[in-house]
């Protein structure tokens, strides 16, 4: 490879004036290292993850340097290494500070050095699938996570290197690549515009760049991490994302998934900012705004699974951001007592230090208390008033069922067309699901580990989603940057009596001249052996239009109360754009003799059916995914059950969602495989109030939702 050789006058004299310190000094201080060497032999557990740490930091010593030229996209053999290589380093950092033993300091050292001696001859990620290339990586995002392991490695060996060491590893490296992450390389100058956004990826830039400045006690690469790059605080900087990314309530914009990703460098910072700057009171900082995230983080959750808004994948509690996560807010907060369920019950590892510490200590004291998991909103928006999401969970004894309403933000460029979409959890199962991304993660054979296409063509499109759709489009037509600019509205929440919790929200912008409201019911009534779920769609327009109510569902088909046909031998694609394209459509059928269309699946080992009010022109059918798929990227979890009325103004979809009887799959019996519900439909419609009527078991009841509430 031409070398090329980065100028670095720019930022040679801003780093060049250092401040006596005692190392470590960011994710765990001298202190902190005592307190855990005294703690050897006191506490088995945590013995383990001290253990597993050492064995960890062994392996490494004993294989050969390799800093191979950057070549591949996520999951590559060349991007795997330079991750080992960033993990090698910092398990060795800490393995040195708590032994002792130089072997450890001296593979950080060697493995620093080389990067030095090359990360100056490399130009741009010869892979260009991102607008930030990286240099080490096809990303500079992968770049900021490098150099925060990196810049933790250093500060643990920092004093056992020679000053000749130190300039070198400072100058070609960690000044290299933070002037590279702050401000971009060469001709490729939006690394500037994207450290100072807020952003996820701003915030691993902001939060590698201080701790380099920490670590190397240059004040002003902390300034410019704090308070952004003209370190005004007004445009951008690490302060900033905390008062900007997080709503009131602590949710994140992006959803919970990306928030668990973002949540990793908002605490190893903080953790740093803590150690070296404690006058800004960093966990305090806006009503302890990263105490709430974490805690929305948990309550976006079932079963320890983040629900899957937007982009996301099947991560949760145990992902190692949130042991991050965890360790570090219950050493800022050990009266936090939950989170030592949450570690014990989700997460298979501790953090080697005083947090985790803590967490193991106290754990075996019997100090953990059950996570309070409850019906509660979370708004969106900086000031909360951007909407928010609703979550629905059970509260009687020995069920365990969640209903959520997503009414936010966009939710940026991982955000999906998806307004006033709802997800139903059950029984340890999703049962009404969302399909979140199209993607492969670090898989290099699946589009480099990206987003396949069809996250765009599928994922991210309307009909992929329990909401309504409108004219076979997306909201929006599907342009990000139009949604960005609206968001729903959440019209109340009720959650003061188990027996009928409810949740409404309006969307007025999603289609031109179309007003969408959602009702939502949870209803735990001693008529019904499980809760009940009324769901309320009702479309207001002038103008006539196609609607389509679909519901995506995990689970075996296994009865209608309507005729349908069967594709046996040939199927065709249910339409050509916004998502339509990627449906097989597998079953049709048309309700002549009720007015109540039933179809019932089952899932683990109860039967789900879904009753929903139909007219003489309603359409009902049955998709599954994989139509134009030539790449096999579209997951076949999920198929959908459509009602779609073909042409009207307004309409009001109105369905009741029961869950009823037992499968046992060893005894090879059921029971109550029937629905209970006789019938349902809307009596009344106005400005005041929609009336459901339903019969259920034979007892007539009545469900009411108020028009009038804003």
């Amino acid at each position: 490879m031409k070398k090329i050789l980065l100028t670095v006058i720019s930022v040679v004299g801003l780093y060049t004036q250092s401040v006596a310190q005692r190392h470590p000094l960011l994710l765990v201080n001298a202190d902190e290292v005592a307190t855990i060497q005294k703690a050897r032999g006191q506490v088995p557990v945590f013995d383990q993850t001290i253990h597993q740490l050492i064995q960890s930091a062994d392996a490494a010593v004993q294989a050969p340097l390799s800093v191979p030229a950057p070549k591949d996209g996520g999951g590559g053999v060349v991007h795997e290494q330079h991750k080992t290589n960033y993990y090698a380093m910092f398990h060795c950092g800490l393995a040195y500070q708590y032994t002792g033993q130089k072997k450890y300091a001296q593979y950080v050292a060697d493995m620093l050095m080389e990067y030095a001696r090359l990360y100056p001859t490399w130009g741009l990620h010869p892979m260009t699938l991102s607008s930030l290339r990286g240099r080490l990586f096809w990303q500079t995002l992968n770049e900021s996570v490098w150099l925060v392991h990196a810049s933790m490695a250093y500060d643990c060996v920092y004093e056992t290197l020679t000053k000749k060491q130190r300039d070198s590893i400072e100058k070609n490296l960690l000044f290299n690549m933070a002037d590279f992450i702050m401000n971009g390389y060469g001709d490729l100058k939006k690394n500037h515009d994207m450290f100072n956004r807020m952003h996820n990826h701003a915030t691993w830039a902001t939060a590698a760049v201080g701790m380099t400045g920490f670590a190397t006690g240059n004040e002003a690469l902390v300034r410019k991490a704090l308070y952004g790059t003209d370190e005004s605080g007004q445009t951008g900087g690490f302060l900033r994302q905390m008062d900007y990314l997080f709503s009131p309530d602590g949710y994140y914009t992006e959803g919970a998934y990306y928030e668990r990703y973002a949540i990793w460098p908002f605490m190893i910072f903080a953790q740093c900012i803590s150690h070296n700057k404690p006058e800004l009171k960093i966990f305090e900082r806006r009503d302890h705004i990263l105490e709430k995230a974490l805690n929305a983080l948990i309550q976006l959750t079932y079963e320890g699974e983040f629900f899957h808004f937007n982009d996301a994948l099947q991560k949760g509690l145990s992902a190692q951001e949130l042991t991050y996560a965890v360790n570090i807010m219950y050493q800022a907060f050990p009266d936090q007592k939950q989170l030592l369920t949450v570690s014990k019950k989700y997460q298979r590892q501790l953090l080697p230090t005083l947090g985790g510490y803590m967490i193991a200590r106290d754990i075996a004291k019997g100090e953990a208390v059950p996570v309070n998991y409850k019906s509660m909103v979370f708004t969106d928006g900086r000031q909360g008033d951007e909407g928010a999401v609703g979550v629905i969970r059970s509260t009687r004894p020995g069920l365990n069922s969640a209903l959520t309403l997503k009414a936010t933000l966009h939710g940026m460029e991982h955000g999906h067309f998806d307004k006033l979409t709802m997800a139903y959890y059950d029984n340890g199962h999703e049962i009404l699901a969302d399909y979140g991304a199209a993607r492969f993660l670090n898989i290099e054979a699946k589009y480099a580990g990206h987003y396949t296409r069809e996250n765009k063509s599928f994922a991210k499109q309307t009909i992929a989603h329990n909401t309504v759709v409108i004219d076979g489009k997306s909201n929006f037509d599907g342009k990000v940057k139009v949604a960005d600019q609206y968001h729903s509205d959440l019209l109340y929440y009720d959650f003061s009596d188990p027996r009928r919790q409810v949740m409404a929200a309006q969307e007025l912008n999603a289609y031109p001249g179309v007003a969408i409201r959602r009702y939502l019911a949870y209803l735990d009534q001693p008529l019904a052996d499980y809760p009940l779920i009324v769901d309320v769609v009702d479309v207001e327009s002038e103008t006539e239009h196609q609607y389509d109510y679909p519901l995506w569902y995990n689970g075996h088909f296994v009865s209608t109360n309507f005729p349908y046909t069967k594709a046996t031998d040939r199927m065709e694609a249910f339409g050509r754009q916004n998502g339509y394209q990627h449906l097989w459509l597998e079953a049709w059928g048309h309700n002549d003799k009720s007015h109540t269309s039933q179809f019932t699946f089952f899932n683990g080992d109860r039967f789900y059916t879904i009753s929903t009010a139909t007219t003489a022109t309603s359409e009902l059918k049955f998709l599954r995914l994989g139509a134009n798929d030539p790449d096999f990227n579209l997951r076949n979890s999920s198929t959908a059950y459509l009602v779609r009325e073909p042409k009207a103004k307004s309409h009001t979809f109105v369905s009741l969602i029961e869950t009823h009887g037992e499968y046992d799959v060893v005894w090879e019996t059921s029971a109550d495989l029937v629905s209970k519900c006789q019938s349902v439909a809307v009596t009344t419609n106005n400005d005041r109030e929609i009336v459901v009527e339903m019969v259920y078991n034979g007892q007539p009841f009545t469900v009411r939702f108020d028009k009038t509430k804003k």
